[in-house]
């Protein structure tokens, strides 16, 4: 069994700098784990705290569908950047949704499995 220990700043408030520092971090590309180990907190309050910043928002680009439609689509979609393949896989979901509804439809289910090529 793996011996877990508790971060060092667990259950603590995030301080102006612990903010500063998630948003210098993000913006690098540092992944959650990363974060969580050089702040001393948990994965997933580093997840929670980026969603409180709006950091975990996507940015959109505006492209035209066969249609001729003009739909916007994530910018990890259009050209690619290194995020984890969950949140590629959330991404692409999103923009199959957006493509179905400029088209009029609805996707009920989705289901996308990413493998190294």
């Amino acid at each position: 069994m793996e011996n877990r220990t508790t971060p060092s700043r667990n259950m603590e408030r995030w301080t102006k700098q612990d903010r500063k520092s998630l948003k210098v971090m993000t913006k690098e590309g540092k992944t959650i784990k990363d974060i969580a180990d050089a702040l001393g907190r948990t994965p997933a309050s580093v997840i929670y705290q980026r969603g409180q910043m709006g950091l975990n928002k996507v940015k959109a680009k505006k492209v035209k569908t066969a249609k001729g439609k003009e739909v916007k689509m994530p910018e990890s979609v259009v050209e690619p950047t290194p995020i984890t393949t969950r949140d590629k896989a959330k991404e692409m979901s999103a923009a199959a949704r957006q493509i179905a509804r400029a088209n009029g439809k609805r996707i009920t289910m989705a289901m996308f499995f990413v493998e190294d090529l």
